[in-house]
């Protein structure tokens, strides 16, 4: 029995000082943002959904609460374990973060992340949509890293830091994540037991 999750990550980011916001509160949906969570909201509009979750972080509420609107039937429901990875560079220029190659991770410890720890508690929420879902298809907002662990995870693949510089090597059609791209997971037991199959889409 086949269990679908829809994981997206969120809007765009209105982001002037152009910095890693990471869990810094106060980051809300740009109007491309918007409108980009409306685009993802018309393409989930026919699937048949029964339960939609998002980050605590703002920008994924905001962007899931444009979702649900597209499902009149369903209100979001928070969850801890597709929260935004911790990492001590928040507040950084982003361009000094790309000449890095978005290594967020190198050197982390508690309570900053390390790639293995983000995957960990996001297979606990995959796990957790197979026990209570079965058979269903949900959605969930999460943010950029947590898609791409998972995504590293189907592919068969221990996921690390400087994987991120080189996505397209490990099947993903882009360099990262599009905001409000999404990634259809289908399972058919716990991911740490079988890998899902797996599929890109950018709705706009």
């Amino acid at each position: 029995m086949t269990t679908t999750l829809y994981l997206m990550r969120h809007g765009e980011v209105h982001n002037p000082a152009h910095i890693l916001y990471g869990r810094r509160p106060g980051f809300f949906l740009s109007e491309a943002g918007k409108a980009q969570a409306h685009a993802a909201g018309g393409w989930l509009a026919d699937k048949p959904l029964t339960a939609i979750y998002a980050s605590p972080m703002e920008r994924a509420q905001q962007t899931a609460g444009i979702v649900a609107g597209y499902l009149p039937k369903l209100s979001p429901a928070t969850d801890e374990r597709i929260i935004e990875v911790s990492t001590p560079y928040e507040g950084q220029p982003i361009d000094d973060l790309a000449a890095m190659g978005w290594d967020l991770y190198t050197g982390n410890q508690p309570p900053h992340e390390v790639p293995d720890t983000v995957l960990d508690r996001v297979l606990d929420f995959l796990d957790d949509v197979v026990e209570r879902h079965s058979g269903q298809s949900v959605a969930a907002v999460a943010h950029g890293d947590i898609l791409v662990f998972a995504w590293l995870h189907a592919q068969g693949v221990e996921p690390a830091a400087l994987m991120k510089d080189r996505l397209q090597d490990y099947a993903l059609p882009v360099d990262y994540p599009a905001t409000a791209s999404i990634m259809t997971f289908e399972l058919q037991t716990s991911p740490r037991q079988a890998l899902p199959r797996v599929a890109y889409h950018c709705p706009y």
